[in-house]
């Protein structure tokens, strides 16, 4: 947004301040400045000139030449422009002057003819970007008279970040920058001049109408006649132009003026056009539409209209039609000042497709109690353009949605919990009611009743006061204070914690990718896979039919991962910690509570290699978080992806912890035929909840250790816990420790077992032992694994 520092000036005397050092204050206590431009001090030397005669060029058929009286003699100029006659005054850059973008003028010979100085036309001063003809003066002015003490060129404009406007409506016009500055440099807002409408009370109301009053919050209308031969000031033009818009006409003029001043836009529509009345309301189907712009638009249902009773004369809060604009021949309009809802606005603005000034503003949430004001200020300038306009209508206000301001009790004390002690009662009160707060004092308790331009999405609360005391008085002059306040150490999530650990254990240790899943089953999936589940617990609003039940299980949808995968891996090892919801019936209580799930799956590794695998990787979980040893019984059933035949329950002390399973053949099947697949599900609360084993630590021996490896022959029917159990009661004095490796079901095998391989650690805390003490070890090792049935493979 554009401002101008004259426009400014009308409202607050900024005499004595430094200009670059106001917007560096602006920028830190209201809004980002992101330019400031310095107009017009290159328009040098022009003056009023007064043309005496005007002749063909001898050698030019565009060119004539013409001789002016610059206020201190006759010049001799040659012009180009159409509209150059004689007894006109206009802008004359004289020999030493300039212009816009151009060098310093001198004499010059223009095809022969000499030329001592130039005419200018709007755009060469720069304030307008028409350069159809010389700027005709209208008035009588004096000829040698400085061109800027008649037009307001010598400017300063600023341009503000709009994105830092969004929360403050009442900055979208120069009055309310004007309070902003007012009150931080403790200087007098001047009021507005308005006009009081008296002369329009005892005339008939307009036939105002407001259908849907949740988009139209106020419509404010009034009818005028004797609109003609109305002339926009050159001043009020190059302020336009400077806050990027073009003069159109006067009437535009005045209400594109009055919404860059007060931020309320305004429209004025041919009294011909709305003659039978005003409805405001929304299109109930597609509608075509041809607005000022000359488009016809398709406009889609709820979008909001200005109607008369047969037809809409214009999009509300966006652009008027066509087919209501003022001509050339309008005598009488129907001023409208309205207030519309903010989103809705918005909404509209980009299904159609056309984001104009106006809507910008309108989507910020305009203060409703503005709208009379502008149609005050509008008839006052109005006025000053033409005296005798006659009002044909009382002014008509249709409030549907009235906006109140908002009350707020807070102490002195509360404030300086937050700022410190540096500001007195006195200047927090002059501060506050600079920006036009209401505020009542009863000791250090302050009653405060923010304006309605504040109250329509900025200003609510406690917090909101304080920001605007501190910002005023200014951010940097407030001292950083260290905090007295006691330090206590971080209380950490223990079930955080360790899921943290399980993580990091799965993706480091084990190569495991983690997976995140929704908490709902998939019905489509699970029956295309044959998957049944026992979801009790349903959803009322689901995002869609086929995911209306929260899961019961993890499973079926690492399922899901799995056929996703299967096709771009030969193998893959993926995990998830999830919530799970578990009720006996859905109008039993439901029960939440996080389950680890993870899923084997592999081209290459058998079923039962991916069995051991999982039971392997969660052996080790448990002994590296709680140093804990897990329980494993024949698995129950009850799911009818479990294989009957390779599963095993986990438990701990008694206490059922999940499960782990190969996929069952008809469900591997519907995935992928060459794909096994094992899946372990367990309870992650049952997990954290194990008690954690003491840790016993011996010194270890000064020499060293040997590492051997056996693979045994085993009968299927054998557990790994009795074949664990065997080993353990092996006693020998070089043995300290062993582990299970792996287990093959291969090729190679005689029929009717299997392979498992274990690992010895052996030592001797005495001597370094000797090839012949390892071979005694051995041979008594594998002698007594012959005795319990298991033969060295």
């Amino acid at each position: 947004m554009k401002l101008s520092l004259n426009w400014l000036k009308d409202y607050v005397d900024l005499s004595g301040i430094d200009i670059k050092e106001l917007w560096y204050r602006f920028t830190m206590s209201t809004a980002e400045v992101e330019e400031v431009e310095f107009v017009g001090q290159d328009i040098q030397n022009v003056v009023v000139a007064k043309v005496l005669s005007v002749v063909p060029h001898p050698e030019s058929k565009k060119l004539k030449i013409t001789q002016v009286d610059s206020g201190d003699g006759i010049l001799q100029i040659v012009c180009g422009a159409p509209n150059v006659t004689e007894g006109i005054l206009v802008p004359l850059a004289k020999m030493g002057g300039s212009v816009k973008n151009m060098p310093k003028l001198g004499k010059v010979k223009l095809v022969g003819v000499e030329s001592f100085g130039m005419l200018c036309s709007a755009k060469e001063l720069g304030i307008s970007d028409d350069h159809g003809g010389l700027l005709v003066l209208e008035g009588d002015y004096a000829p040698g008279t400085d061109i800027k003490s008649i037009i307001d060129i010598d400017d300063v404009i600023i341009e503000i970040d709009n994105k830092s406007l969004t929360n403050r409506p009442d900055l979208w016009g120069h009055y309310g920058i004007a309070r902003e500055i007012a009150a931080i440099y403790g200087r007098e807002l001047k009021p507005m001049q308005l006009d009081d409408l008296k002369s329009a009370e005892d005339k008939p109301k307009l036939d105002i109408s407001v259908e849907d009053t949740e988009k139209c919050f106020r419509y404010s209308g009034l009818k005028i006649d004797g609109v003609k031969k109305l002339e926009t000031s050159m001043n009020m033009k190059v302020r336009l132009f400077y806050c990027g818009m073009r003069p159109i006409s006067p009437l535009v003029d005045l209400t594109n003026y009055l919404m860059l001043e007060m931020g309320q836009p305004m429209h004025a529509f041919d009294s011909r056009q709305v003659e039978s009345g005003i409805v405001v309301r929304a299109t109930k189907e597609p509608t075509l539409f041809k607005t000022l712009d000359g488009t016809e638009r398709k406009l889609p249902e709820d979008v909001l209209l200005i109607c008369n009773r047969e037809k809409p004369v214009a999009i509300a809060g966006i652009m008027g039609g066509e087919n209501s604009e003022v001509l050339e021949d309008t005598t009488s309009i129907l001023l409208e000042s309205a207030n519309f809802e903010g989103s809705s606005t918005r909404k509209n603005s980009t299904k159609i497709g056309l984001r104009t000034e106006a809507s910008a503003r309108y989507e910020k949430m305009l203060d409703p109690n503005m709208t009379v004001t502008a149609i005050q200020r509008f008839v006052k300038l109005l006025r000053d353009m033409q005296p005798d306009i006659q009002f044909l209508s009382a002014l008509t206000d249709v409030y549907c949605c009235r906006l109140e301001p908002i009350d707020i009790t807070i102490t002195k004390p509360y404030i300086d919990k937050y700022i410190g002690n540096i500001l007195t009662k006195e200047r927090m009160v002059d501060i506050l009611r600079a920006l036009e707060f209401k505020v009542d004092v009863e000791g250090d308790t302050f009653n405060i009743k923010v304006p309605t331009f504040r109250a329509t999405k900025d200003i609510t609360m406690k917090v909101d006061i304080i920001e605007e005391i501190t910002r005023i008085f200014g951010y940097d002059n407030i001292q950083p204070q260290t905090l007295d306040i006691a330090l206590k150490p971080l209380q950490y999530n223990e079930e955080r914690l360790a899921d943290h650990k399980v993580k990091e254990l799965l993706s480091e240790k084990f190569g495991a990718s983690e997976v995140n899943s929704y908490i709902w089953y998939d019905n489509t999936f699970n029956s295309r896979m044959g998957i049944e589940t026992n979801g009790q617990v349903k959803v009322l609003n689901p995002q869609a039919q086929d995911a209306n039940t929260l899961r019961d299980s993890m499973v079926p949808g690492m399922l899901a991962f799995a056929e996703k995968n299967e096709k771009s891996y030969e193998d893959f090892l993926l995990f998830e910690i999830g919530s799970v919801f578990k009720a006996a019936s859905p109008k039993d209580k439901c029960e939440q509570h996080k389950n680890l799930c993870i899923l084997a799956a592999s081209k290459v590794k058998s079923e039962d290699e991916l069995f051991y695998d999982l039971k392997g990787i969660i052996t080790f979980i448990a002994k590296a978080l709680k140093n804990a040893n897990l329980d494993f019984s024949v698995c129950t059933g009850g799911l009818n992806w479990v294989h009957p035949m390779k599963s095993v329950d986990i438990s701990t002390n008694g206490t059922p912890m999940g499960y782990i399973s190969v996929v069952h053949p008809m469900i591997k099947k519907n995935i992928a035929k060459k794909l096994n697949i094992a899946v372990l599900e367990i309870n992650r609360d049952v997990l954290q909840a194990i008690d954690t084993g003491v840790i016993k630590y011996k010194e270890p021996s000064r020499f060293p250790e040997v590492v051997l490896d056996y693979s045994f022959l085993v009968d299927n029917g054998v557990t790994f816990d009795r074949v664990n159990e065997d080993i353990g009661s092996f006693k020998s004095d070089l043995l300290n420790g062993f582990g299970f490796v792996t287990i093959y079901t291969g090729k190679g095998l005689p029929e009717g077992k299997k392979s498992m391989t274990f690992r010895f650690v052996i030592g001797s805390a005495e001597k370094t032992m000797s090839s012949d003490d390892i071979n005694a070890f051995a041979g008594s090792l594998i002698d007594y694994m012959n005795s319990v049935g298991y033969a060295l493979r």
